[in-house]
């Protein structure tokens, strides 16, 4: 498996490079223009890395299963168990 790609931090990286966008907007560095590029290339790089982190969760979501299946069979029949006799006591 790979790292857990860091979406805090990516997130932390983008408001940061938009606070520079800003300012050098601010400082007739950039057109408004290029500050819509350099926005909508930010907006794609971070969208990237939360597709990338929700592909890792659900990466790993899935291997979790794969190797704990008889666990969650046995967790649920000591489940469905426990409910019939809750329910049995009950009535």
């Amino acid at each position: 498996m790979t790292m857990f790609p860091n979406l805090f931090e990516a997130t932390t990286e983008y408001w940061q490079q938009l606070d520079d966008i800003e300012s050098r907007y601010q400082q007739g560095e950039l057109s408004i223009e290029e500050v819509d590029r350099e926005v909508e290339m930010l907006m794609k790089q971070l969208g990237q890395k939360r597709r990338e982190s929700l592909r890792f969760f659900r990466d790993s979501l899935s291997h979790w299963i794969s190797t704990h299946t008889e666990f969650l069979i046995g967790l649920l029949f000591v489940l469905m168990v426990a409910y019939s006799w809750i329910l049995a006591v009950n009535n």
